[in-house]
């Protein structure tokens, strides 16, 4: 069998990792296979193991690339325009582009090691980012900050959960649900971007 090239190599591991971020974020760990992670990267499911050693690695550093992209997101737009990105019809409605902390939230079902790993590090780092932006408040030192950007960022996740939770059944009220949380808001920075709309696209 020919040997790929190290620049056609990158790119099948980059593909499998972008589609592996998509499908588990959609369907959560156990609702996705290696076959259908490499159809949807447009591979052979032959090439997964000379990248990958288990599809639990795969997950791991699928699920690190989804934080990357969310804190990207996050320095562009600003903290108060990212939140209300993250609390749109448009994160509910596409979870396959959306946080990465929406997707493993059952306490019942135990993640593997290095993905549950992957997620407390993505989320360690995303908590920190959200307190480097937030304004200092008289008399706030760090630690209270930190706790400051966890309630926050906490309740834009527990709001988010509940929204996707009832919009089949109640799409009004989970549309109710995130505007409410969004007027809760108040101005928290700067933002280069403005507000998004409630029905933006999914940028959490």
């Amino acid at each position: 069998m020919a040997r790929v090239s190290k620049e056609t190599a990158a790119t099948h591991r980059s593909a499998m990792v972008r589609a592996a971020s998509r499908l588990f974020r959609a369907r959560g760990l156990d609702g996705v296979g290696v076959a259908e992670i490499t159809r949807a990267a447009g591979l052979t499911h032959g090439g997964f193991y000379g990248h990958f050693a288990s599809k639990e690695a795969l997950a791991a550093e699928a699920i690190g690339a989804a934080f990357e992209e969310g804190r990207a997101r996050l320095e562009t737009r600003g903290l108060e325009a990212w939140l209300r990105g993250y609390l749109s019809r448009g994160h509910r409605d596409r979870p396959d582009e959306g946080c990465p902390l929406l997707a493993f939230p059952s306490p019942h079902a135990r993640l593997p090691d290095e993905v549950a790993a992957e997620l407390a590090g993505g989320a360690a780092r995303l908590l920190d980012a959200v307190a480097e932006r937030l304004p200092v408040l008289d008399g706030e030192d760090g630690e209270s900050r930190a706790r400051r950007a966890a309630a926050l960022l906490a309740t834009a996740i527990g709001g988010q959960i509940l929204a996707r939770a009832l919009a089949t059944a109640d799409p009004a009220l989970s549309d109710a649900v995130l505007t409410a949380l969004r007027e809760r808001l108040g101005p928290l920075d700067g933002g280069s971007a403005g507000a998004p709309s409630a029905g933006s696209s999914a940028k959490g």
